[in-house]
C-alpha cells in the first residue's frame, strides 16, 4: 500500500475542483474568512492542511492533540507532532508543485508560528483558551477551524483538503501570471521613491536595494544574493551573512542588512554585525541600509560612529546608508527606467513580497 505521503501527495496533483455541499457550512464559512496569503496568516496555514489530510487519513484520532508532549516533556495520550508531520509530508508535497509562495510557509508552519508552539501546556488546542501570545492572524480562527476539521469525517475532510488545495493552486496561477506581467511589461520610468515612501510592505524595500546594487556591481562580476531568501529563514540567516550579500569568487565581500521605514538601529544591531564579521572574515563592508533617510543621522548612529568600538577591528567595517543615498549613486550609472526594470523582476523573485504591492507596481505601467 503506497505511503501516506505518497497518497497525499497524488491527491495534491490530481486535484482540480470541489464540492463545497459536502462539507459542513460551519467549516467553510469560518475557513474562508482566513486571510490567505495575507502577511502572518501564511505559517499557519499548512498546520490547517495537515490537520486536515490526518483527519481524512486517519478519523479516529483527534487532531486537535497537535503536541506529542507537553511542555515538561511527558507524552500527551493520544497526540501527535504536528510540527513533524507538517515538515516531512506537507510542506515538501507542496513545495514540489510550487504551491507555498504566497499561501502558507515553505520551512514549517509551527516555527512560523510560535505562539502555537507555546500553548502546549494544553496538552490539546480547544477553542475556549483564556489569554494566549499576541499574533498577527487570527489564533482563535485558527483553533475553531481545526476543532472543526475535528469533526469531520473521512469523506468530508477529503473534500475541504481538496479546497484548500484549490486554493493553493488558484494563488499559484494568479502568482505566475502577476510575475509573468511584471517580468515581460514595457517598463515606465516613474518615481521608484516616491512609490515606496507610499508602501508598506518590507520586501518591496529588499527589492529596490537590491536592484541599486545590482546596477552598481554586476559589471564587477559581482553576484548578488539573498533576493529570493525569506526574511525569517533560519537556515538561510545561519548561512549568510546579511539579508542581501554580494560575492566574488566564491566569499562574501559586502554584506548588507536592509530595514524599512519602520526601522532603527541600535548597538544590539552592532553587536549582531560585530559577530557576523567575526565568522564571515571575507567581509569587507557591513552596510545598515536604511530605508528611512532621517534615521542615518540619529543621535544614537552619531554615537555608534564616533565611537572607539566602531573605529576597532572589526566593527570598523560596518557603515550605514540611506536607500535615497544608494539610489541616487544607482541612478548616476543608470536610468531611472532600468531601475525600475530591475525592481520589476525582482518582485517576480521575493518569496515573501505582497500580492498587493505586485499589483501597485503594475498599475504604475498602465
Amino acid at each position: 500500500m503506497p505511503s501516506i505521503r505518497d497518497q497525499f501527495d497524488k491527491i495534491v496533483n490530481e486535484t482540480t475542483t470541489y464540492d463545497a455541499s459536502k462539507v459542513p457550512d460551519a467549516v467553510v464559512k469560518n475557513i474562508s474568512k482566513w486571510q490567505w496569503g495575507k502577511y502572518g496568516w501564511t505559517s499557519p496555514v499548512s498546520l490547517i492542511i495537515t490537520a486536515t489530510w490526518r483527519k481524512h487519513f486517519y478519523p479516529e484520532i483527534d487532531c486537535c492533540k497537535i503536541w506529542a508532549q507537553d511542555e515538561a516533556k511527558n507524552p500527551i495520550e493520544g497526540g501527535y507532532s504536528i510540527r513533524s508531520e507538517d515538515e516531512s509530508i506537507t510542506i515538501p508535497v507542496f513545495a514540489k508543485y510550487d504551491l507555498c509562495n504566497g499561501f502558507c510557509s515553505d520551512n514549517s508552519g509551527m516555527q512560523g508560528s510560535r505562539a502555537i508552539k507555546k500553548m502546549r501546556n494544553l496538552k490539546r488546542l480547544n477553542v475556549d483558551f483564556g489569554q494566549a501570545q499576541r499574533t498577527i492572524f487570527d489564533l482563535k480562527l485558527f483553533a475553531l477551524i481545526l476543532n472543526q476539521i475535528n469533526e469531520l469525517t473521512p469523506e468530508q475532510a477529503l473534500e475541504l483538503l481538496k479546497y484548500e488545495i484549490v486554493t493553493a493552486k488558484d494563488i499559484r496561477q494568479k502568482r505566475i501570471a502577476t510575475n509573468a506581467a511584471l517580468a515581460n511589461q514595457e517598463t515606465k520610468s516613474f518615481d521608484l521613491l516616491d512609490f515606496l515612501s507610499k508602501t508598506a510592505d518590507p520586501e518591496l524595500t529588499k527589492c529596490v536595494v537590491a536592484a541599486c546594487l545590482e546596477t552598481l556591481f554586476s559589471k564587477h562580476d559581482m553576484k548578488l544574493e539573498g533576493v529570493s531568501d525569506y526574511k525569517t529563514a533560519a537556515d538561510a540567516r545561519a548561512q549568510k551573512p546579511g539579508d542581501l550579500c554580494l560575492s566574488s569568487s566564491d566569499e562574501y565581500k559586502i554584506a548588507i542588512e536592509v530595514k524599512d521605514k519602520s526601522q532603527t538601529i541600535d548597538w544590539e544591531n552592532i553587536n549582531r554585525a560585530k559577530k557576523i564579521l567575526q565568522k564571515h572574515t571575507t567581509v569587507e563592508d557591513f552596510i545598515f541600509v536604511l530605508e528611512n533617510r532621517s534615521a542615518t543621522v540619529t543621535t544614537v548612529i552619531q554615537e555608534m560612529v564616533s565611537s572607539p568600538q566602531l573605529k576597532e577591528v572589526p566593527c570598523d567595517r560596518i557603515s550605514f546608508m540611506s536607500v535615497h543615498d544608494l539610489y541616487k549613486m544607482a541612478l548616476a550609472v543608470s536610468s531611472e527606467a532600468e531601475l525600475v526594470n530591475i525592481t520589476s523582476k525582482m518582485l517576480t523573485i521575493a518569496p515573501a513580497i505582497k500580492p498587493e504591492t505586485k499589483n501597485a507596481f503594475l498599475a504604475t505601467q498602465k
